[in-house]
């Protein structure tokens, strides 16, 4: 395994860092000839935090779904256990606004709200 591939992919998912060089680092970790074998977790921590950059104003809109299509389309990583349903449903949502309504600091604030209160929520995020 290459060794930098967990940190980088661990970076990506707790978005630490400039957005540009997580996607890039995460994927040039992905393209290693060794296998992996350690994987980073997407949890619902890891949302939480990616919504109050958005909320906070910290990254715009547009952002938050960049980094919900890399993490959601990206082979290394694997979806917090017993929450998998609910990760994988706010990925799809956040990383495709074309179909849902595009992503604002009022859906984040909600959507901060909703998973402070209902964790184990497995319905859509927001309403098409």
């Amino acid at each position: 395994m290459n060794a930098d591939e967990s940190p980088a992919l661990e970076d990506l998912v707790n978005w630490r860092g400039e957005l540009d060089d997580l996607v890039r680092n995460a994927r040039r970790a992905g393209q290693s000839a060794h296998a992996v074998v350690d994987r980073a977790v997407v949890d619902r921590a890891a949302l939480e935090a990616s919504l109050a950059k958005a909320t906070d104003g910290l990254v715009a809109s547009a952002e938050l779904t960049t980094w919900a299509q890399v993490v959601h389309l990206h082979d290394g990583l694997d979806l917090e256990d017993g929450h998998e349903d609910f990760v994988a449903q706010f990925l799809f949502e956040a990383s495709t606004p074309e179909l849902f309504e595009p992503i604002t600091p009022e859906w984040t604030v909600c959507d901060v709200m909703s998973l402070l209160s209902s964790p184990e929520r497995v319905v859509p995020m927001r309403p098409r």
